[in-house]
């Protein structure tokens, strides 16, 4: 396990950046799935009520993961 950064960029504009824990076998867009399931209405992702344009993970060091 290790801990990383998940960096949300929303429709409003606004950039979220949550602390987030992968398992050896999960990749950042599993986290992202497990964390923000698409609502069963349609096929967008939201977060505290903004579409999810874009999100990407980093380690601490600013390294990308994937």
């Amino acid at each position: 396990m290790k801990t990383i950064l998940m960096i949300l960029h929303l429709s409003n504009g606004e950039v979220a950046k949550l602390p987030i824990t992968l398992l050896s076998t999960q990749t950042c867009n599993d986290k992202m799935i497990e964390m923000l399931r698409p609502k069963d209405s349609d096929d967008h992702v939201y977060y505290n009520g903004h579409e999810l344009l874009v999100h990407y993970c980093q380690s601490g060091s600013g390294e990308w993961i994937k």
